[in-house]
């Protein structure tokens, strides 16, 4: 992984640009600190302060230039700061953002990555400097990252070894002390359905192969089938292969949802309740009375859903913001696909890209170019599939949230021009014929005709459950 690279996403990640510096005790959204850091001891320092701003002194403040100072969001900046640790460790047992010791745990793992961006360098050449290889450094401050998360969480640890099952209690009998005598266990499923954030898988090749004729695609989609052959029975044996996926994330928003994912209901059963307030003969039916009881109070908790419903709001904006902001003009447009032009959308939309670019890096131009364009093809699919599976349960959860900002969002890209332009580019495609793929290899690099116009519908189906809402109430 590339210095350069890996320093870029780190500030995105935290400021949301490259171009901040520290300035009369506040971050200041211009400079020229990032294109012209020399990665000495000086620069190192100057981020130390930048840093110490963002997550450890009080009150924050960002500044643009023309702009009076406003809050820096921290807690919305340490959120997206943990997912992209996740995205490159999912050993991390990080902190909740919200937590009180939550700024001072990402202030000392932000220092311990740019220690390790900040790695001296025996060359003395900046172009050389900036694009050396410190994937070394960078994974061993994930672990030591790692080791502050086991130290500063022993606590919640060991807590979580003697009450490892969650239990959530009936209301009816909050106030009368030991009345419980049952419990129901159950999943968070049962109660909602949990809508999980995009995770892209990404073919890798260690060997920077990444030949046409391996077996590796067949393997892993087969890969929980037993191998059988008609005179040695079954085994368990599957060939071994250096080519696996990298899982990554598409977004830096978390999905935070404050209902365990399997939890235990205690309550209270005795001859009348079932008879009476279940009216259960056997049970099946008990079985689902307390589950709907369970399941009402959950959703009617203040708290219990807002905090997730409002997450998925700021979830799919981010999506569609990230989707919106590629050159689908040149994607789809037959355009010359000039490596560097590929990294830029890559790293408009991946989390963790200078991951992937050290398993394409040293491959001929024409690997490089497919592996990016992959990339590419494979998010926008994995977004219209989210936008079309979850769009009207989001929209819902925007209406009933008085999401106007969302709403207003949404319904501006759809009726604006950029969006018009790419529905004609479209429509165009989809004309065209598509050939469909004859083996799974070409499955995985397959792009279809009628892509674009398959995002740009589900953006746009999106955009009228908003209406849809609004005119059934």
């Amino acid at each position: 992984m590339k210095r350069r690279d890996i320093f870029k996403e780190f500030l995105t990640t935290i400021f949301g640009s490259t171009t901040v510096k520290a300035s009369g005790g506040k971050i200041y959204r211009s400079g020229d600190w990032f294109s012209t850091c020399d990665f000495g001891d000086k620069a190192f320092e100057s981020y130390v302060s930048l840093l110490k701003i963002a997550y450890s002194n009080s009150e924050p403040q960002m500044q643009q230039p023309s702009y009076l100072p406003k809050a820096f969001p921290r807690t919305e900046s340490i959120q997206r700061f943990f997912t992209y640790l996740e995205s490159y460790s999912s050993k991390l047992a990080l902190p909740d953002a919200n937590d009180a010791y939550a700024n001072t745990y990402a202030y000392k793992a932000a220092i311990t990555l740019l220690s390790a961006i900040f790695k001296k360098s025996d060359n003395k050449d900046k172009f050389v400097i900036e694009n050396e290889d410190i994937s070394s450094e960078f994974r061993n401050a994930l672990d030591k990252i790692h080791s502050m998360c086991i130290g500063s969480n022993i606590n919640d640890f060991l807590n979580s070894l003697s009450q490892s099952e969650h239990f959530i209690h009936d209301k009816d009998y909050a106030n009368i002390p030991n009345k419980e005598n049952f419990c129901l266990y159950m999943s968070s499923s049962d109660i909602m359905p949990i809508i999980k954030p995009i995770t892209l898988k990404i073919y890798i090749d260690p060997s920077k192969k990444y030949k046409d004729n391996g077996l590796f695609f067949l393997n892993s989609i087969t890969a929980w089938l037993y191998s059988y052959n008609a005179k040695t029975g079954i085994t368990t044996n599957q060939p071994s292969s250096e080519e696996s996926y990298l899982s990554k994330p598409l977004s830096l928003i978390q999905i935070n949802n404050d209902i365990p994912e399997h939890f235990y209901f205690a309550t209270f059963l005795d001859d009348d309740v079932i008879l009476n307030q279940y009216h259960s003969r056997n049970e099946n039916e008990l079985i689902q009375a307390i589950s709907r009881k369970a399941a009402i109070q959950l959703l009617n908790t203040s708290g219990s859903t807002l905090t997730y419903e409002l997450c998925l709001v700021d979830y799919t904006e981010d999506l569609i913001r990230r989707v919106l902001s590629l050159d689908l003009k040149w994607l789809y447009n037959n355009s010359k696909n000039e490596i560097e032009k590929c990294r830029e959308e890559v790293e408009k939309i991946l989390i963790g890209y200078p991951e992937v670019y050290t398993y394409i890096d040293g491959c001929s131009e024409e690997i490089i170019e497919k592996q990016l364009l992959t990339i590419l093809h494979h998010a926008i699919i994995e977004i219209t599939d989210f936008i079309n599976n979850n769009g009207e349960d989001v929209a819902g959860y925007a209406n009933a949230h008085n999401c106007e900002k969302h709403i207003k969002y949404i319904k501006g890209k759809v009726y604006g021009n950029s969006f018009k332009e790419l529905t004609k580019l479209s429509e165009k495609l989809k004309a065209i014929p598509n050939k469909e793929p004859h083996s799974l290899y070409d499955r995985y690099y397959y792009t279809s005709s009628n892509e674009l116009y398959d995002l740009l519908n589900s953006i746009s189906s999106y955009k009228n459950y908003f209406k849809k809402s609004k005119n059934s109430t």
